[in-house]
């Protein structure tokens, strides 16, 4: 009696539609990225000859130069910024946050957003740039 081994079932791929999906891909990300350039902020960070290299940013916050606040590129309201960096300084007791505020504003301006940072229990960094 012969032994008769099985044949191994050819395995095939269709590569044709991995190309077309890579291709949608690529047309979906250069979209998505259009999007992101909507919200570009104008900003002249404050010059200071003894700035120090600091840790990369876990959240970052940016305020203009017409005192509007933007959190990780949306326009948000003080309390707004608090609630959501609370809830990152529950996962991440070592938050840190780098600020930029625009140069030309006064303390009154800008101190709501200090004070809605400091509430929410996060390591404050304010960011400028090294002054020759």
């Amino acid at each position: 009696m012969a032994i008769r081994r099985r044949k191994k079932p050819s395995l095939v791929l269709p590569l044709s539609s991995m190309g077309d999906i890579a291709f949608l891909l690529i047309i979906f990300f250069m979209l998505a990225s259009n999007f992101m350039k909507t919200n570009k902020v104008e900003l002249e960070k404050p010059a200071s000859p003894d700035l120090e290299q600091q840790e990369p940013p876990k959240s970052s916050v940016v305020m203009d130069k017409d005192g509007r606040i933007w959190y990780e590129g949306a326009q948000v309201q003080p309390r707004e910024v608090t609630e959501a960096l609370k809830t990152l300084a529950e996962k991440n007791r070592d938050l840190a946050v780098h600020v930029a505020i625009d140069k030309a504003l006064k303390r009154r301006d800008f101190m709501p957003l200090i004070e809605a940072i400091s509430e929410s229990g996060a390591k404050l960094i304010l960011t400028g740039e090294k002054e020759n």
